[in-house]
């Protein structure tokens, strides 16, 4: 969900970075659950031609930014390798952020649990997008 939000955030932006969701525990092709699918949909979102991925050391290397949802996936992306000053939790980039409004993994949870997951994932990516779109603007001049 939130690769989808931030794409749509990012706009004519989007185009000009590579946004891509990998989870830790990831099983490799599977579809986005129904309930991701449907409350996305509710918002406009397509999630339907999603297929997960596996984060992998070779991922972290070539990111040039890794926003996690939880301080446990920080943990696990830097025992892969993963560059301590790329990777931050997304209720706490950039600083200060809002690292009480902590975004849970709803998987096999509610639709409720989901909806409450696509607002805080949308209301995190509201105020980052902003960030992403500056680097980008800042990197062509």
């Amino acid at each position: 969900m939130a690769e989808a939000v931030l794409r749509a955030e990012l706009k004519d932006d989007a185009a000009r970075v590579e946004v891509v969701s990998a989870g830790t525990r990831a099983v490799e092709g599977e579809p986005a659950s129904p309930l991701s699918v449907e409350v996305a949909a509710q918002h406009g979102i397509d999630l339907a031609a999603h297929r997960a991925r596996r984060v992998t050391p070779e991922l972290l290397a070539a990111s040039d930014l890794v926003l996690v949802m939880e301080p446990a996936h920080l943990a696990q992306l830097r025992a892969l390798g993963g560059a301590h000053d790329k990777i931050h939790v997304l209720g706490e980039w950039p600083p200060p952020g809002q690292p009480d409004l902590e975004v849970s993994d709803p998987f096999g949870g509610s639709r409720e649990g989901y909806e409450e997951c696509w607002r805080r994932i949308t209301r995190h990516v509201k105020r980052i997008a902003p960030h992403i779109i500056e680097a980008l603007r800042s990197q062509s001049m």
